[in-house]
């Protein structure tokens, strides 16, 4: 006879109830569009993504009618998706929020839209990167919004260089069995596509000319950060918030030349970082696949459930010894899903490898997560920037 702990006894009574508190029950897409974090997604257009009719081929590759590429190879910056955690525990429990997951799918997605967006050949350089700063063409953040195996919401915000909003959207595909059937295609590759024809469709309403000033900005912009008394003088924003260039500094202006040094050695850094993601990207890959498609079965088997006549649940009476151990079957295979990609995720939010960096004739140890890091160099360079210019480090 199976004897049941009084925590596994807790869990049935929450699932047998139906209650909210189960890691397990999550909204299903047909009650409209989902969200598991108390941000407000009014302001954001939601575009529902439908599977795609060509699977074998990425819809990203191939520009849409009367899109062409940007005029210059715009590069790219993808900043780690905000997780979208409530802050309130509780919440998280009643939403079905697993926190290790669902920071461990911030590094991952980024990284997922970096190779569609490489992939469709239309872009510079695209990193991802630690923290938010202009130091790209074209900077991308995300928040993810819901994310259960079944249903992605991914709310997207891209500027360019220039402060242009190029993209302000939120977007949500629900996977059915056939995505997740499509070998080596992620099984929300559409949500991806779809974002990367947004980004071409924003570009094409630019002129070349528009094209060539963003990366002008971006660079100035990134100028006025280190040095703004030399660099705000060639910038012009207007009450939108819009860029404008003034005029351009010299080609041989020594000032100009340290900036672009000093932003060099930050891109260093970030491809650094980059390929770190990208590594914990092919290490959770195939687990976390597992994860989602267990995770959106058996929510998919939690409704079908709920909509049964509760005395026919597998021919057993609910509320029977053996209906309440068919339960707790079930839960139990889940939890065993859930503590291996736990597992898996904790390892890849504490990731704490160092990182070792050549600046001029020195070697820099950097230390804590990537994050971490990133402000430490970013620091570092400042610092060597004021020193060369003669001026007192701040």
């Amino acid at each position: 006879m199976v004897r049941l702990s009084s925590c596994a006894v807790w869990w049935l009574v929450v699932l047998v109830l139906g209650g909210c508190a189960g890691p397990v029950v999550a909204p299903g897409p047909a009650a409209g569009p989902v969200t598991d974090t108390a941000k407000a997604t009014s302001a954001q257009a939601l575009t529902t993504v439908e599977p795609s009719a060509s699977p074998e081929a990425s819809a990203a590759q191939v520009p849409g009618p009367g899109l062409q590429p940007p005029a210059v190879a715009l590069d790219i910056g993808i900043v780690v998706f905000d997780p979208g955690l409530p802050e309130d525990p509780t919440a998280q429990r009643q939403l079905g929020v697993f926190p290790l997951i669902r920071k461990a799918e911030g590094r991952y997605l980024p990284a997922l839209l970096r190779q569609t967006l490489i992939d469709s050949g239309h872009w510079g350089v695209v990193r991802v990167m630690p923290q938010a700063y202009q130091s790209s063409d074209l900077l991308i953040e995300g928040v993810i919004r819901h994310s259960d195996g079944e249903v992605l919401t991914l709310a997207i915000e891209a500027r360019d260089g220039a402060g242009r909003m190029w993209l302000d959207k939120t977007y949500q595909h629900t996977a059915t069995e056939q995505d997740y059937q499509r070998s080596g295609v992620d099984p929300f590759q559409a949500l991806f596509d779809v974002i990367a024809r947004d980004l071409l469709a924003a570009a094409a309403g630019l002129t070349p000319a528009q094209h060539r000033q963003i990366t002008q900005l971006a660079r100035l912009r990134y100028g006025a950060e280190l040095s703004p008394e030399t660099f705000e003088a060639y910038l012009q924003r207007d009450e939108a918030g819009i860029y404008q260039l003034r005029r351009l500094p010299a080609q041989d202006d020594p000032m100009f030349g340290r900036i672009e040094r000093i932003r060099r050695y930050e891109h260093l850094f970030i491809d650094t970082a980059d390929e770190q993601y990208l590594g914990l990207f092919g290490e959770m890959q195939k687990t976390y696949n597992l994860w989602r498609r267990y995770s959106r079965e058996l929510l998919l088997y939690i409704r079908a459930d709920d909509s049964r006549d509760p005395s026919q649940r597998r021919g057993l009476r609910r509320g029977s010894f053996a209906w309440l151990n068919a339960t707790y079957g079930d839960y139990e295979w889940f939890r065993r899903q859930e503590q291996l990609m736990e597992e898996l995720s904790g390892g890849f939010n504490n990731e704490v490898v160092p990182t070792v960096l050549e600046l001029e004739d020195s070697v820099v140890n950097l230390s804590g997560d990537l994050e971490t890091q990133y402000g430490q160099w970013r620091s570092i360079l400042r610092s060597l920037f004021e020193l060369e210019r003669g001026a007192p480090p701040p």
